[in-house]
C-alpha cells in the first residue's frame, strides 16, 4: 500500500511543484500584505475609505475585508493540491487500471491508499500553513492565529470533501470521463449546499429582491464569521463525506473490477 500511495503522489508531482511555488509566492505578498495593511498604502487607503462617508464602511468592514484577502492567501496552497483527477488520468495512460487486479491488495486497500494520499496532501498543505499564519499573527492584529487557524480547517474541509466525492465520479464514470467528474463533483456539492441552506438562502432573495431591503453589512459578514469561527463543523462534514464516499466507491469498485 506504500508502494501505491508513492505512485499517486509522482503522478501528482506537477502539481507539488506548482504547490511550492505558490507556498512561496503566499509567503511573500501575504508577508508584503500584512505589513501594508499596517504601514503601507493598503492602511492608507482603509483611512481613506473611513474617511469618505457616502460609502457607508464601517471599521468592521475594513477589517473583514482585509481577512477576506488573507483567507485567500491561506486557500491557495491547499487547493493546489486537491484535485485528485490527474492521477485517475494517469492511471489510465498507463494502463494500470487493467493491471491492479493483479497487484496482491484488495480492492479496499488499493481506495484506502488513494484516501491516504488525499490526507497526506492535505496534511502537508495545513502544516506549511499553520507554519505561516503563525508567523502572519506576530505581524499583524487584523486577524488572530486562531481564525486563521479556522480559514484553513474550513479551506482543507472544503477540498477534502470535493476531492472524495471526486473519487466515486471517478470511479462510477471510468477513465476517460475525469472532466465529467469534476464538474458532478462540483454541481454536487452545490446542490447540497443549496438544499441545506435553502431557507436563509430564500430569505436573501426575498429580502434584496422583493422586498429591497438591500444587503446588510451583518449578513454579509456573517459567512465570513462562520469560516472563521466554526471550522470544527466542516472538518466534521469532511469526515463523514469521505467515509461516506469510501464506502460507496469501494462498492463500486468491487463490481467494476480494475478501475483502480
Amino acid at each position: 500500500m506504500k508502494g501505491l500511495i508513492i505512485k499517486d503522489i509522482m503522478c501528482l508531482r506537477k502539481q507539488l511543484t506548482l504547490f511550492f511555488f505558490v507556498m512561496f509566492g503566499t509567503v511573500v505578498i501575504s508577508i508584503m500584505f500584512v505589513l501594508s495593511a499596517k504601514y503601507g498604502n493598503i492602511a492608507v487607503m482603509g483611512r481613506q475609505m473611513l474617511e469618505i462617508s457616502e460609502n457607508g464602511m464601517s471599521q468592521i468592514d475594513i477589517i473583514n475585508l482585509a481577512n477576506t484577502v488573507m483567507m485567500l492567501f491561506m486557500i491557495l496552497p491547499i487547493a493546489c493540491v486537491g484535485d485528485m483527477v490527474n492521477v485517475f488520468i494517469a492511471d489510465g495512460k498507463a494502463g494500470f487500471n487493467r493491471v491492479s487486479c493483479v497487484i496482491p491488495l484488495s480492492v479496499g486497500k488499493r481506495l484506502f491508499a488513494r484516501f491516504l494520499t488525499i490526507f497526506a496532501l492535505f496534511g502537508l498543505g495545513v502544516a506549511i500553513d499553520t507554519v505561516l499564519a503563525f508567523i502572519l499573527s506576530f505581524l499583524t492584529d487584523i486577524c488572530s492565529f486562531g481564525e486563521m487557524f479556522g480559514v484553513m480547517i474550513t479551506a482543507a474541509s472544503v477540498v477534502s470533501i470535493y476531492s472524495a466525492i471526486l473519487i466515486f465520479y471517478c470511479i462510477v464514470l471510468g477513465y476517460g470521463r475525469e472532466v465529467y467528474a469534476q464538474v458532478f463533483a462540483i454541481l454536487t456539492m452545490i446542490a447540497v449546499f443549496v438544499i441545506i441552506r435553502f431557507k436563509s438562502l430564500k430569505e436573501i432573495f426575498i429580502r434584496i429582491f422583493i422586498n429591497e431591503q438591500g444587503f446588510d453589512s451583518d449578513t454579509f459578514w456573517k459567512p465570513l464569521n462562520f469560516i472563521k469561527e466554526k471550522g470544527y463543523v466542516f472538518f466534521i462534514i469532511a469526515c463523514a463525506v469521505c467515509i461516506l464516499s469510501y464506502f460507496c466507491s469501494l462498492k463500486i469498485a468491487e463490481r467494476k473490477r480494475g478501475v483502480i
